[in-house]
């Protein structure tokens, strides 16, 4: 990447929400990011189909397209990517090679106020880039 765009990683709740709104605000080009997780079989599963993964690809653009809704006028000029893989290991990869230094993600509350863990923040701060969480 030749511009030093922002990655935005949006969930369908009210934390994707605050993420897209801090986005909103930016100068920065933006790419948001949606996950549609590949089904993982174990060697018990008989056979693979693959409507799970397409209802989960599916979901992952339904997200994105809540995401442009939310994103308004910026929609045009941002770009939206579902990244069809495994959470962690693979969106760190993914995203220092699309050349990102940094990522924006609303604050995941848990129950009586706690923050619980946020797996993909931890990824990508752990493979060097500037992870901002919006509260």
């Amino acid at each position: 990447m030749a511009d030093p765009s922002v990655l935005v990683v949006f969930r369908q709740q009210a934390s994707g929400r605050r993420a897209i709104a801090a986005a909103a605000e930016l100068d920065a080009p933006l790419t948001v990011v949606a996950f549609a997780p590949k089904e993982e079989r174990s060697a018990r599963c008989g056979f693979y189909t693959p409507a799970l993964d397409l209802a989960v690809r599916d979901a992952a653009h339904r997200e994105l397209g809540t995401a442009r809704k939310l994103l308004g006028a910026r929609a045009d000029t941002a770009r939206f990517v579902v990244l069809e893989s495994d959470r962690g290991k693979d969106l760190a990869s993914w995203a220092t090679a699309a050349g990102f230094t940094t990522a924006l993600l609303g604050a995941r509350r848990g129950l009586l106020g706690l923050r619980p863990r946020d797996p993909a923040a931890r990824t990508l701060s752990r493979a060097g880039l500037a992870v901002r969480i919006v509260e």
